[in-house]
């Protein structure tokens, strides 16, 4: 059964809507989410129990977001797939570049990135987490049971989120002490001379990865705009959400000029 709580979508800024849902559709086997007719210049597409919502803006760019994890606030999204060299084939017939192919990484997954036609960042990945350091071990098993029962040819599903943190401490009060997203692990990159930690906390039916490193990382460049491309906002459902709005607020949050709230660390958050 869904878990009601946590991540419910993620809102995203294209330049060409039709080009971008068959982006989604081609490489990544999304379909039109049900009951989601949608407003012109919106598309609702299913990964899961989790919903990618495309808004078409035109002209824009990414509004500061760069490819380097030490800046602060969303990273990429991640889909889990049955196999990631079987889906990467797709994404090479299709004449898209990896930002990092496939290889094996810290933890016994297999990962790929590359990005959307407007630059938003992209993971698939298979397989299951061996965490270093286990908070949670039913939630963990848990992910192991669904990565041995998923078939090679599995289309993929919303995985996660990551975001870059300055402080685990301060990420934790907010997402998980306000929140209540329950931590499944860590994974440290002892390979990494920047410190690289992971922490991952279940978000509902997705998980948050938050990224947390031992060098100084750099502000978050999100601000509202409507026609910024890439990641616009995560909503993330909640039982009262005037009430959540306050507790988050209370927690480190500030209000936004379009009425979003958006974390001590930039990343911008739609209570419903």
């Amino acid at each position: 059964m869904a878990d009601h709580r946590g991540i419910r979508h993620v809102e995203i800024g294209v330049a060409d809507l039709t080009r971008s849902i068959d982006f989604y559709r081609d490489l990544l086997d999304l379909t039109p989410a049900e009951g989601s007719a949608g407003s012109p210049g919106v598309a609702w597409l299913a990964a899961g129990s989790v919903l990618l919502k495309l808004v078409e803006t035109g002209g824009g760019d990414l509004g500061g977001w760069v490819n380097d994890d030490l800046q602060r606030g969303i990273r990429h999204i991640g889909f889990k797939v049955g196999d990631v060299d079987l889906r990467a084939e797709r994404v090479r017939d299709a004449g898209v570049p990896f930002t990092l192919p496939p290889l094996d990484a810290v933890g016994g997954v297999r990962i790929a990135f590359f990005q959307d036609p407007d630059g938003t960042h992209l993971e698939i990945t298979d397989n299951h987490l061996r965490y270093h350091r286990v908070a949670s071990p039913e939630l963990a098993e848990r992910e192991r049971l669904a990565a041995l029962s998923r078939p090679r040819t599995a289309p993929p599903v919303f995985d996660h989120v990551a975001v870059t943190s300055a402080d685990l401490d301060a990420a934790l009060a907010f997402y998980r002490d306000t929140l209540g997203y329950e931590v499944i692990g860590q994974i440290v990159q002892d390979q990494d001379p920047r410190g690289f930690l992971i922490t991952y906390l279940l978000a509902g039916d997705a998980v948050l990865e938050v990224f947390t490193f031992a060098v100084p990382t750099t502000a978050s460049p999100w601000a509202p705009d409507p026609c910024r491309h890439g990641f616009r906002h995560l909503a993330v459902a909640v039982e009262d959400p005037e009430k959540e709005a306050g507790r988050l607020v209370a927690a480190g949050a500030r209000v936004a000029a379009d009425g979003l709230l958006v974390d001590p660390d930039g990343v911008p958050l739609a209570p419903l």
